[in-house]
């Protein structure tokens, strides 16, 4: 044990920094081109840098499980690392409850939470659209403007109004990414989210209500 090297790291099955045995500790250089380029895309200028990789194997000392990490280290600078963890962290865990919603909304989901782990939030927004798009067929067909479709849910008593405008909000910002490149924070994706994933919950938690209607006996007279 005296000789062994050991680390502080995140460990992807306890979900928290834990120490770990080091394995495998491998450091090597490599020169790269740097290119900076226009808003056009065309190249403007270059230059070469040298560029360091730090490979890690470590063992957890809590759960005895294997992890992987890659520093890019591009400046002297540590602050200005790049690090890279096999299995990645988790951005954002995956709703369980979704088991329950109809299949057509799977695939989906699991492409919105796949694109949240790469950080392509433009495509988790886009994906987080498809999702309330699919509520709203489901509820009141494919007919009208989305102005009209949450009209028409309102109506039918479905969602109230202040809801309505929540998620027009929402929509508003999924069109700003499909149609005009916007990339949201991470921060507004997740409330935006939160928002479309709330309305999908609220149908696993309202379909078991007829079937409690005929099980609970009449009140007498």
């Amino acid at each position: 044990m005296e000789n062994e090297k050991l680390q502080r790291t995140h460990c992807w099955y306890c979900q928290k920094e834990t120490n770990h045995k080091v394995l495998l500790d491998e450091f090597d250089t490599i020169s790269e081109e740097i290119i900076w380029r226009t808003e056009e895309g065309d190249e403007s200028k270059s230059a070469w840098a040298v560029v360091g990789s730090i490979w890690l194997v470590s063992k957890c000392l809590g759960c005895d499980k294997i992890t992987f990490k890659h520093v890019y280290r591009a400046t002297p600078d540590k602050e200005f690392d790049q690090i890279f963890h096999f299995p990645k962290k988790i951005v954002r865990e995956f709703p369980k409850w979704t088991v329950k919603l109809p299949i057509k909304y799977s695939g989906v989901f699991y492409e919105v939470y796949v694109s949240i782990q790469e950080g392509l939030y433009i495509l988790a927004l886009t994906g987080t659209r498809i999702l309330l798009d699919l509520f709203i067929v489901s509820k009141i067909g494919d007919d009208g403007t989305f102005k009209q479709k949450m009209d028409k849910l309102v109506l039918a008593g479905i969602i109230t109004s202040s809801k309505a405008k929540v998620l027009k909000t929402a929509i508003d910002a999924a069109n700003a990414s499909a149609h005009r490149g916007y990339k949201p924070d991470k921060e507004t994706l997740f409330q935006i989210l939160d928002i479309v994933e709330n309305l999908l919950q609220s149908e696993i938690v309202d379909r078991p209500i007829d079937e409690i209607r005929k099980k609970t006996p009449s009140r007498s007279k």
